[in-house]
């Protein structure tokens, strides 16, 4: 099958396929015409190379592992220094992948704490009412809003520019995410 068929099969852009072989991750026949000529098993092979990929694994490390992964029968690598080398990668690969995760769970806690706040009307314009008590979320800053504009707030606890107050500090990314 042409380039364009195997695009169609896995959901892979035309451009990625060739991505994928400029990282050595594809290697399809060459017709005499120059066209790529791909196996039925690519299709399979371009579905494990997508799954690593949306987790996040290096192609690097998506080239060993493949080597690996032929014919949807998962083989072990006969040599011991070779499995060693392989899981040493892979548990890097999860340890990031979790440590991202937990960054990911933070933010979505952070989220639903600011949506709860909005939907119980504890953030908002910074107006005193009398007649109703708000009892203030986890998410909002006790207090009164700052007067200052040492920190680049004005007066009625807003950001210059119509920028939002930030809740938190933003998580630390783990090394290596953008």
């Amino acid at each position: 099958m042409q380039i364009g068929e195997l695009s169609a099969r896995t959901g892979a852009t035309v451009r990625m396929l060739r991505y994928y072989e400029e990282q050595g991750l594809l290697h399809p026949q060459r017709a005499k015409s120059g066209y790529r000529i791909y196996a039925d098993s690519d299709v399979e092979r371009v579905r494990y190379i997508r799954c690593m990929l949306a987790s996040a694994v290096p192609t690097s490390v998506i080239a060993e592992a493949l080597r690996f992964l032929l014919n949807e029968r998962p083989t072990i690598p006969e040599l011991p220094e070779e499995r060693a080398r392989l899981a040493d990668a892979l548990q890097v690969e999860l340890d990031a992948l979790t440590e991202r995760i937990a960054v990911l769970e933070r933010s979505r806690e952070q989220l639903a704490r600011f949506v709860d706040d909005v939907r119980q009307e504890v953030v908002g314009p910074l107006q005193p009412r009398p007649d109703v008590t708000i009892d203030v979320g986890p998410a909002i800053r006790q207090g009164a809003p700052l007067a200052s504009s040492r920190n680049g707030e004005r007066h009625d606890g807003r950001r210059r520019h119509g920028q939002p107050r930030q809740y938190d500090d933003p998580p630390a990314r783990p090394a290596g995410t953008p």
